[in-house]
Formats: structure tokens, C-alpha cells, sequence
């Protein structure tokens, strides 16, 4: 099932007779999940993406799909087959990677070699599926709770030089987000769509191309919180108070708003590669990529007469295309050196529109002030490049990997008088292995680490947020982040059927980047503390006993603190600035616990699967000194494939076996509060087929 942080590429278990792979030697935290893994755990490809990390050692998971890796805030950069997607629009909720579309992925979390420049939170090297000789293809019905229904296919074959693959799937439920309350839960559809193919093409013996197509398109509501009750149902004078935790109380939302989410992804690339005899690898990849979302917050029905007096809400559009092309050229030096060296650059087109309502307090039917509305546009364009070199030295039982590292990041806002933003810097990093044996392998690595801020809305946000600030020029004083980085491991195999690791990491930051969503809408926006720190440990194994179970654990603890705002002060209050103490980042688990197992017969044509996770609660409350409280799910799976014509396979899914009522976010983040799902189930059929 899922490994543990220091695993790296699998290595040819057949070849060998390992039963679990033998530690790497990348001196990096890397865990690989294959195929088979994803298959093992609970509801298998039908989860999103971020529900397959969370299992991973250093994941925090968050509300909508968001994924902390090591107290970072969000920061996961995704490339699939070698093509950056840099990251997944902060603010949208679908995940643009296909988990049935998934062959493989290589997840590091710490260590990151110098190909790696951007959202070093995590970085998710995607590998799909691609044929194998003949036809092959499968479809896939689930249905289940909250009405969930999930129709999905794929299809591959090779013909030749060439060779597809192609898949898409359309999903309905009633459950689309995690909603404000656990029950009952109030306008929270979904109706989602996605599409994803790979063609391959062998131009000779050695140059090949690829063409890699992705799209996505979803409809989200936007759930509404049952328990609040209207202030016109209240006794006169009544007003909603503040939490236990000292956190004020989420808007109101009327029970028959109509708050929607509508999102499109598309992504196009294709990729060439050269190999100049058996040394060099030459790779490029020119890509496009469109990510658009609108946020409708109906303002007839969220201001309507049921709303508090003096009520907001705004509709919010983002749509960027980026254009760029990723580049690289590997080759050996001899027996002990392997050399790469790369680029990539991308040039993104922004257009961010918005519309503010004021509720008219003067009608008895509510509704917008059409005097106060207050409408406007931002075009943003954005200049991301960098180059890179790196090499892999072997000396002995050490493996030595130096990197080095130039980024650039220019931003303007056509139209306005905003001022552009320019940033450049260095980075640098050394990982190290010494494989005391083939089993026993520890490895070390430190670095200098730039990142810039991803996330460049701050002009719209600032006029969402105070209206008063529409026709003043907002200072653009994001700054990028600077990490000192380190890390320690030691993995350790034993029998070849049992991997230990364990873990250690800490950074200090300057300029640390984090995010805030913007007023009653999803926007996020990126600031600055003038410093950061955090530190943590990790513990992980993996193991299969026998042929017959196979099952993993891992363990960590992490903390992470910034202190002083000291960019985009206007998110801010005066006393929220004031404060210049150290402070808990909002999205920091202090323990998280996850450990699954897949018992099955000899031919695994039966499993029976479970994962169990605890969390001890992210954090809220003022200046976010408490936690949410903790929580302890256990999901389950009973799979059987049948010795009958095309081989169907039925699995069983129950999530949240014991009912267990646990918020993931409790007075912040988007809609106040989220809420995990109760015990739910669904029912798959899968059916192999060749034409």
C-alpha cells in the first residue's frame, strides 16, 4: 500500500525477490505510490487526489480538497510526465488530475533537487497510464451516498509507433463540499465533468512526442449553514456572539440563496524527447493551460429580507492562461556523474473581475442597493522563469546531489496604477546519502530556498474586501519567501518485507508566504511574514507479511509559527497588526497519525481494506492559539473479482465506519466552518474489456 517517506523509485521486485523495495539513495523525502496502492485504499481511483497525499507522511489535509505539506501553506506544485502545472488555482475547488488516469506518483516533501523552484510545499510528479500492446479498457459505475453517482471509463491501445490512452468520468452528489454544519446539509451539490487523453508517438529509435489533454469543468453550490438562524427569527435586539474560541460569528447566509461555483480547466501540452545515444536525454515541452472560475453569490437571495442588516456579497471571476515551455537535458559523466541542467519559463494572462453588493436596508424585501454596487476589472500579467543546474555523484557508499538555482518573477497590472512587481533570486542545495548497507541507507540535506508568491490578486482583493479602496492605488509589496531548509533521515529494511524510517526537518524564513481568503467569497491572497519557522518529525513504515497482507503506518508531528505582517497590510485590522509576537499558522496539525492494510488471498481476487487516520485538529481561535478538536475516522473496503466472462470487479466503500462528528476548520477559512462527512458508503462495479 501507500510507503513511507523514504522510499523512492521502485526497484524490479521480480528480478530480485524483494517483497518491499530497498531504501533510496536520492537524499531527499520521497514516497512513491503505484497503481496497486491506489487500488488497496478505501474507494480506490474514485477519490480525489488530495485524498490519496493525505495517507502520505508530512500531508495535513484541509477543507476542499487542500493539501499542508510540512506547515507550508498549500504550495504543491504538480508535473505530469515532466510538465509543470505549477499549482492548482488557490480558490478553486475540483482537482485537475484524474486519479484513474494515474500510473504512478513520486511525492517529495523535503530535499527538493534544484528541477524543483516553485510552491515548495510538496511537489507531485504525476506518471499516467499508457498502453500495453493490445486494446484495453474498463468501465467503472459508483453510486452512493449523499446520491452520489460516478459513470467513468478508460481506454488504451497500441497501434504500431503509436499508442493512446483515454478517459473521462461525470460525477453528481449532494455533497460537494465539506459543509458548515455536519448535519443536515443545505445547497450543496455538485455536477462535474472531466476528460483526460495521452498519445505517444516513436519517431525513430530515438526521439519520441507526446501529446498530453486534460479538461475539467464543474458546478459547485456553495453549502449554507442550517444552525445559524435569521436575526428576524431572534428576539428584537438579539445579535450572534463570538465562540468558544473567541472566533466572531460567520455570516448569515439565507437558506434560499443560490451561492455557486463555476470552474473550467484545460490543459494542453506536448512533449519531445531526443536521446543522443546511451548518455544524453534532451526534453521539451510546450504547454497552454486555461483556469477559469465564478463565484456567483446571487445577491437577490443573499441579501433578500431575511439577511442582517448592512449584508455583502460579491461575484468574483479569475481566469488565467498561461503559455510556456519546460525544458532539459540530462547525461552521464562517466560512471559516477549524472548531469542536468533545465528550464522553464511561463508567461500568464490574468483577467479577475468582480462585482460588490450592499444590501438596500431601506426595502422590507432586502435585496442590492443598485447606488452603492460597485463593479470593476484587473488584468494582471505575469513573467515566471527560471534556470537550473544539477548533478548525481556517485563516490563509494555516498551519493552526493548539488543544485543550484535562478529564478525571476515580473508582474504588471495593465490599466491601473498599481505598481509592478520584480523579483530575482538564488538558490542553492545539497542532499547526501551513505548506504551503511544495502538495507540501511541515512541521508542528510540542506539548502537555500526562493520562492515566490504564486498567488498575485492582491488589486481586486483589496477592493472586495473595502470598497473605500477602490480608487486609491493598493501597494504591491509581496515579497518573495527565503527558506533555510535542513533534514535528516534514516531507512532502514528489514527481511526485505518490513521499511522503517524516521525523519527530521526544521526551516527558518524570511518573508514567509502565506495566504487569506478575501471577504464572503473564495479568493485567496498572498501576503508576507517578515519571519517563519517550523520543525517536525517523521515516522513511517511499510510492510507485507506472507503474501497475504500488506499494510503501512506512519506518524508525525509538526509545528510552524510566523511573525509580523509585514506586506498587504490592508487585509488586516489595526489590532491584527499590532500584534508582533509569534503566531501559529492556521493550517498546522500538531499530530497526525494514518495506517491502512489490504488483506487478500493468494490470486488478490478478494481485499478487504482499511485506513484509519487521527488528526489532533488544525488551528483556530484568536490569533489561532486553540485547536479544533481532534478526530478519528476508519474507512473500510470489500472488493471481489469474479471468475466469469470479462472478470467484473464489485467493491464496498464505508467511510467514517463509527459516525464520528469532526470539524476540519472551525471560525476560518472559507464558509466560517467545515465539516467532515458522516458515515457514508458507496457501492462500485468495474468491468474490464478489450475490442
Amino acid at each position: 500500500m501507500v510507503p513511507d517517506a523514504a522510499a523512492s523509485a521502485p526497484v524490479d521486485v521480480i528480478v530480485r525477490g524483494d517483497r518491499i523495495a530497498a531504501p533510496d539513495r536520492t537524499g531527499a523525502s520521497v514516497s512513491i505510490v503505484t497503481r496497486p496502492m491506489i487500488d488497496a485504499l478505501p474507494g480506490g481511483d474514485t477519490q480525489p487526489l488530495p485524498n490519496i497525499l493525505a495517507t502520505q507522511p508530512g500531508f495535513v489535509p484541509d477543507t476542499f480538497g487542500l493539501q499542508h505539506s510540512r506547515a507550508a501553506d498549500g504550495g504543491v506544485q504538480y508535473v505530469i510526465d515532466g510538465v509543470p502545472l505549477l499549482t492548482i488555482p488557490l480558490g478553486q475547488f475540483g482537482n485537475f488530475v484524474p486519479v484513474r488516469m494515474v500510473q504512478e506518483l513520486r511525492v517529495t516533501t523535503g530535499g527538493f533537487p534544484a528541477e524543483y523552484g516553485y510552491a515548495l510545499g510538496a511537489v507531485i510528479d504525476v506518471t499516467t497510464r499508457h498502453a500495453v500492446e493490445g486494446p484495453d479498457g474498463q468501465a467503472q459505475l459508483l453510486y452512493g451516498s449523499y446520491q452520489r453517482l460516478v459513470p467513468s471509463f478508460s481506454y488504451s491501445q497500441e497501434v504500431g509507433k503509436a499508442s493512446f490512452i483515454i478517459g473521462g468520468s461525470f460525477e453528481t452528489t449532494e455533497r460537494g463540499l465539506d459543509p458548515p454544519a455536519a448535519s443536515p446539509i443545505l445547497h450543496d451539490s455538485l455536477l462535474q465533468g472531466s476528460a483526460f487523453g495521452r498519445a505517444d508517438y516513436l519517431l525513430g529509435d530515438h526521439d519520441r512526442i507526446e501529446l498530453l489533454a486534460g479538461y475539467l469543468q464543474s458546478l459547485y453550490q456553495i453549502p449554507i449553514d442550517p444552525t445559524l438562524l435569521p436575526l428576524s427569527d431572534a428576539p428584537p435586539g438579539a445579535v450572534r456572539g463570538y465562540d468558544a474560541y473567541g472566533n466572531p460569528p460567520p455570516p448569515f447566509v439565507p437558506y434560499n440563496a443560490n451561492q455557486t461555483e463555476a470552474e473550467r480547466d484545460l490543459f494542453v501540452a506536448v512533449a519531445y524527447t531526443h536521446r543522443a545515444g546511451s548518455s544524453g536525454v534532451l526534453h521539451v515541452a510546450p504547454y497552454v493551460r486555461e483556469s477559469y472560475g465564478m463565484f456567483a453569490c446571487d445577491p437577490a437571495g443573499t441579501l433578500g429580507p431575511t439577511a442582517d442588516p448592512a449584508s455583502t456579497c460579491a461575484d468574483v471571476g479569475r481566469n488565467a492562461l498561461h503559455e510556456g515551455v519546460a525544458a532539459d537535458y540530462s547525461w552521464k559523466a562517466g560512471e559516477h556523474q549524472a548531469w542536468k541542467v533545465g528550464t522553464l519559463v511561463d508567461v500568464a494572462e490574468g483577467q479577475d473581475t468582480y462585482t460588490s453588493y450592499f444590501r438596500d436596508d431601506a426595502s422590507l424585501s432586502g435585496g442590492a442597493n443598485p447606488s452603492m454596487t460597485l463593479s470593476g476589472q484587473d488584468s494582471t500579467n505575469i513573467l515566471l522563469a527560471g534556470v537550473y543546474a544539477q548533478d548525481n555523484i556517485a563516490i563509494g557508499k555516498w551519493t552526493v546531489f548539488p543544485g543550484v538555482r535562478l529564478d525571476t518573477q515580473q508582474a504588471s497590472y495593465a490599466g491601473t496604477t498599481e505598481p509592478s512587481l520584480s523579483l530575482v533570486g538564488p538558490s542553492a542545495r545539497l542532499g547526501t546519502s551513505y548506504a551503511i548497507k544495502d538495507d540501511l541507507v541515512v541521508h542528510a540535506f540542506g539548502g537555500y530556498l526562493w520562492q515566490p508568491p504564486i498567488v498575485l490578486d492582491g488589486p481586486v482583493a483589496a477592493r472586495i474586501l473595502d470598497p473605500s479602496l477602490a480608487a486609491q492605488p493598493i501597494p504591491n509589496d509581496l515579497k518573495a519567501e527565503t527558506d533555510l531548509s535542513a533534514e535528516v533521515g534514516i531507512a532502514y529494511r528489514i527481511l526485505r518485507r518490513i521499511k522503517l524510517s524516521l525523519t527530521a526537518w526544521g526551516r527558518l524564513t524570511d518573508n514567509q508566504i502565506d495566504r487569506q481568503i478575501v471577504g464572503n467569497t473564495n479568493l485567496y491572497v498572498s501576503y508576507n511574514y517578515a519571519r517563519g519557522r517550523a520543525a517536525g518529525a517523521e515516522a513511517a513504515s511499510v510492510g507485507t507479511i506472507n503474501g497475504f497482507v500488506d499494510g503501512f503506518a506512519n506518524f508525525m508531528t509538526q509545528m510552524g509559527q510566523g511573525q509580523g505582517v509585514s506586506s498587504e497590510k490592508y487585509l488586516f485590522t489595526p489590532a491584527e497588526l499590532a500584534f508582533t509576537g509569534w503566531g501559529t499558522l492556521d493550517h498546522v496539525q500538531l499530530w497526525t497519525l494514518n495506517a491502512g492494510f489490504d488483506l487478500h488471498d493468494a490470486n488478490k481476487t478478494t481485499h478487504l481494506s482499511g485506513l484509519f487516520n487521527f488528526g489532533s485538529g488544525t488551528r483556530t481561535g484568536f490569533y489561532d492559539t486553540e485547536h479544533v478538536p481532534s478526530h478519528s475516522t476508519l474507512d473500510l473496503t470489500l472488493r471481489h473479482r469474479f471468475s466469469v466472462p470479462l472478470h467484473p470487479e464489485v467493491a464496498i466503500d464505508v467511510f467514517n465506519v463509527f459516525d464520528e462528528v469532526y470539524p476540519t476548520r472551525i471560525g476560518n477559512g472559507y464558509i466560517g466552518s467545515a465539516y467532515g462527512a458522516l458515515r457514508h458508503g458507496d457501492v462500485r462495479l468495474m468491468v474490464p474489456f478489450s475490442i
